[in-house]
């Protein structure tokens, strides 16, 4: 599916997108005025300097992820069901509403922070208004960008909703990416048997060799032979038993052999042994309250600043 925007100049409204797939095609109003004067014709897209270029993109991730959702349920008619409901997160106020929409539909899911709170919560820390700022929603978290700036927001929860999703679906490259292993390795206990580590690892380690590579994140080059990358993992995985006599940090030895593979593979498993709900919450205490890690708290609520069901925001600039 490709989704593209044209301006209808017969409407005051002039915006509209377009959903493609092979030989079929649907469009519909995105209920919103572009000047004319500035549309980027070439690439048929919103200056990346209108108040709406991360709607868009928000938008655009949200169509994607139900097409591929609705392949898999077998839908006919995909587009079709796509344009209803694009139309119904329009319907409340137009463009103005796609964000706050798709955010809060993700969100209500787990109990998050609406997505009005999460920009009173900005405005109260910078002393903006709507119009100075732009939002891009980054799975359970959002990213403000002004003039000057970008900000990242997040919460307890939405940290913990993520870090939950991508260790039970095996996402060993978000699991790289999105979080760090100096606090993974802070929540390592050193007294994790031996012999129930390396056995529940051995048997994430066969997941990670026969569920099919693509679907549990693995990298292969263009022209790597997957056997021959099957065997190189397994050479890592013999070493990473070899040395797991000595007195190291598991955590710590699976990064240095391979942070790719048996890294995500042994917090994977350390989290199967542990509470998962309290390895979460442990990551974010160390996340959110490390000097080092520059996030500030916002309350909305000033006189519950300590009360722990008080709405808590956290807020840095983005690095």
């Amino acid at each position: 599916m490709t989704i593209k925007y044209y301006l209808n100049l017969d409407n005051n409204e002039n915006l509209y997108c377009q959903l493609v797939d092979e030989e079929m095609k649907v469009s519909f109003n995105m209920q919103y005025r572009v000047d004319p004067s500035i549309w980027n014709c070439k690439d048929q897209k919103i200056s990346d300097s209108d108040i709406h270029f991360f709607t868009l993109k928000n938008f655009e991730a949200y169509l994607f992820k139900r097409y591929y959702d609705l392949i898999k349920l077998g839908r006919e008619g995909i587009l079709e069901a796509l344009k209803e409901e694009s139309l119904d997160l329009l319907k409340d106020s137009g463009i103005d509403s796609i964000s706050r929409n798709i955010f809060d539909m993700y969100g209500r899911k787990f109990g998050l922070d609406s997505y009005d709170e999460y920009l009173q919560a900005f405005e109260k820390f910078t002393g903006l208004e709507q119009k100075d700022y732009k939002v891009k929603i980054i799975d359970y978290a959002l990213h403000f960008h002004t003039k000057d700036e970008i900000y990242e927001m997040d919460t307890y929860l939405g940290r913990s909703v993520l870090l939950k999703e991508i260790i039970k679906n095996k996402r060993y490259l978000d699991i790289v990416e999105l979080t760090d292993a100096d606090m993974w390795s802070e929540i390592y206990d050193e007294n994790i048997g031996k012999h129930k580590f390396l056995s529940k690892m051995s048997d994430e380690f066969e997941i990670c060799l026969n569920y099919n590579f693509k679907q549990t994140g693995v990298f292969i080059g263009s022209n790597e032979n997957i056997e021959t990358r099957k065997d190189e993992i397994r050479k890592m995985f013999q070493k990473f038993v070899d040395e797991s006599n000595k007195d190291v940090n598991w955590i710590d030895l699976a990064w240095e052999i391979s942070e790719d593979i048996l890294f995500p593979l042994a917090v994977i498993t350390m989290t199967s042994i542990f509470d998962l709900h309290i390895c979460c919450q442990e990551y974010c205490e160390l996340n959110f309250y490390n000097k080092h890690e520059e996030w500030e708290t916002i309350f909305l609520d000033c006189g519950l600043e300590e009360d722990d069901n008080s709405k808590a925001f956290h807020i840095r600039l983005y690095r």
